[in-house]
């Protein structure tokens, strides 16, 4: 494990960026439906999905006036993971947007109080902004036990945009079967994603849950939570005038059997009247088992009344850990269709009105292996595709607690026609002299892979022996160029066409968020508190620091050629390195003008432009 990785993960078992689910109540809930009611049709669920409407942005949308965020929403509000349905991490509209400042200087508009983690969000929509936190910092009495310290709870809170000032909050109870499906401290990890009055999320529990954007300031639309009080070990409504209204719940542990390893960690994909999720179905705590091979890992369900559409269990007994990506929504060339980061490293991609299983892309080598603690050479997936220009974007990694390890970043080129296994090579199983199984390959004629980059690096003076590590960021691709960030601390800079390596920055701790595109400038923050502003170019040269040094006979030459071109470096692209008050494991966004920073504990809103 890297030095600087070292003190940053901690004893739990998986924490990612992205989503996880509310919960209290273990039945699907939703005013006016039933569980029990009978799957829809093709047909019904076709009408459902092409009833989209809303917004286009500036994200090049694959087909004419597509729109590629929810309806009802502001033009400059951020809101779900990515920003829009591609989940480009990319902001085409902000501006003005400041290189240095002080985090509590002038420029700071309010600073709000979160738990003591925060991974989910943040999302602005509406006038609200929404994040997802831990119980550590009690916005109600009532969360704390008798001694009156905080009870461990998931936390969706809400503020106002303009003020800051607190609105309401969803409280979730922790599951009882612990940290096995519901690792303590960790809170609720779901980046939410708005549409009108509605925020759509996932729970601790894993639930998935629509609650009302207004809380019960508009008054109660449907039920509040329920959960135990900690003083009586009675079961209580969360009623109060700040607590969330939840207008139905579905509980994919009751109904579909799920398990999920350590938490369920989903950032909800809104398409037309269809909200797709990752269930987050993984293995026991022996990391072996897996407890419900055959419960789904995506699912789709209608937006409106929370009822089940399709469900799909692709990597079935092949799930390597857990399932902590997100799906992104495609169109090639007219064909729609939604893509899936399995837990067995296999990108999935599904027909959205029906769950029909279009193309598949394996993201392994066919020899590598998963090994628990981290030294394998099979990885899944932390980060979340991303679609640009018809291609998918997407790098693999494994829960931060396994440090870093070779990895792969790859560009696939599906077509309107793409149809099963699209992977670089196929599989081939040979055996040896002594009769012993051998895993090898052989190219695939029906490949999509456009290029990757990584794999092993074997050059002099080279200072690890992989050129990308494994990663749990979400690229930013924007003018041809991708930006994508590793979990040991890189930002890597290449071309979007051919996957030629421009550049890669170190900032020295890990990096659990994402690169963020806005006004010229690449954002970037890292788990030292550290955020980063760089520049962005529409053309790139070459530093190669490891090139710059092959030449050198000792290593004290090949340091100094290869600092020499550090320098080069950072003096050309990076702008700026702020401090904040405490780890970062967020993707910063901007949205009407204002510049959201969220660390583990506050939540700070930035002024942008003069």
């Amino acid at each position: 494990m890297m030095p600087h990785l070292l003190w940053s993960i901690r004893t739990r078992r998986s924490v990612l960026i992205g989503a996880i689910f509310l919960a209290t109540g273990t039945m699907l809930y939703r005013i006016g439906a039933n569980p029990s009611d009978a799957a829809p049709t093709a047909a019904e669920v076709r009408s459902i999905v092409r009833s989209t409407v809303g917004h286009t942005e500036a994200d090049s949308p694959s087909v004419p006036n597509e729109p590629l965020r929810p309806a009802n929403v502001g033009p400059g509000d951020h809101v779900m993971f990515g920003g829009t349905i591609h989940r480009n991490m990319v902001n085409l509209r902000d501006k003005g947007v400041p290189d240095h400042f002080d985090p509590e200087g002038p420029r700071l508009l309010w600073k709000a109080q979160l738990g003591s983690r925060a991974y989910g969000g943040p999302v602005v929509a509406n006038g609200r902004v929404l994040v997802g936190t831990n119980n550590e910092s009690p916005r109600n009495p009532r969360d704390t036990d008798k001694n009156g310290e905080p009870v461990d709870k998931g936390i969706l809170m809400c503020f106002d945009a303009q003020t800051g000032k607190f609105l309401w909050q969803a409280v979730h109870d922790k599951l009882p079967s612990g940290q096995v499906n519901d690792w303590p401290k960790e809170g609720l990890c779901s980046t939410p994603v708005v549409e009108g009055d509605r925020v759509y999320y996932v729970s601790n529990r894993c639930t998935v849950v629509c609650a009302d954007l207004h809380g019960m300031a508009n008054g109660m639309q449907g039920r509040p939570l329920r959960g135990i009080d900690p003083k009586t070990g009675k079961q209580i409504d969360y009623n109060s005038p700040t607590d969330a209204d939840i207008l139905w719940e579905y509980d994919m542990i009751k109904e579909l059997n799920v398990f999920p390893h350590n938490m369920s960690a989903c950032s909800p994909l809104l398409v037309g009247d269809i909200l797709f999720i990752v269930t987050g179905n993984g293995v026991d705590e022996g990391h072996i088992n897996i407890p419900s091979p055959e419960a789904p890992s995506f699912i789709a369900l209608d937006k409106n009344t929370g009822k089940l559409l399709w469900k799909s269990n692709a990597p079935g007994k092949n799930i390597m850990h857990g399932q902590w990506s997100n799906p992104v929504y495609a169109n090639i060339d007219g064909t729609r269709q939604v893509i899936f980061p399995g837990g067995d490293g296999w990108l999935y991609s599904f027909v959205p009105e029906t769950g029909e299983l279009l193309w598949k892309f394996d993201c392994n080598p066919k020899d590598a292996v998963y090994e628990l603690g981290g030294t394998g050479t099979r990885n899944d997936f932390i980060g979340t595709p991303v679609v640009y220009k018809n291609r998918i974007y997407i790098g693999v990694g494994q829960d931060p607690e396994h440090s870093t390890g070779i990895a792969n970043f790859f560009c696939i080129a599906p077509k309107k026609d793409s149809r099963g296994d699209i992977s670089k090579y196929l599989e081939v199983r040979t055996k040896d002299a002594e009769g012993k199984e051998k895993i090898g390959e052989k190219p695939n004629p029906n490949s999509h892979e456009l290029w990757r980059f990584g794999g092993v690096d074997d050059r002099k003076w080279a200072p690890r022996d992989f050129r990308f590590g494994r990663t749990m960021s979400t690229a930013c691709v924007v003018d041809d160029i991708v930006y994508i960030s590793e979990l040991a601390g890189f930002l890597h800079c290449l071309d979007a066409n051919t996957g030629k390596h421009y550049w890669s920055f170190d900032t020295k701790a890990s990096i659990w968020g994402s690169p963020y595109y806005v006004d010229g400038k690449i954002l970037l923050a890292n788990d030292q508190g550290e955020l980063f502003i760089f520049r962005h170019l529409k053309q790139h040269d070459v530093y190669d620091e490891v090139a710059a040094a092959q030449n050198m006979t000792d290593r004290k030459a090949a340091r100094a050629a290869m600092l020499a071109v550090r320098k080069q470096l950072s003096d050309k692209y990076l702008l700026a390195k702020i401090e904040f008050d405490t780890h970062i494991r967020s993707t910063p966004v901007v949205a009407n003008g204002v510049l959201y920073v969220m660390t583990e504990k506050s939540l700070y809103a930035i002024k942008c432009g003069n």
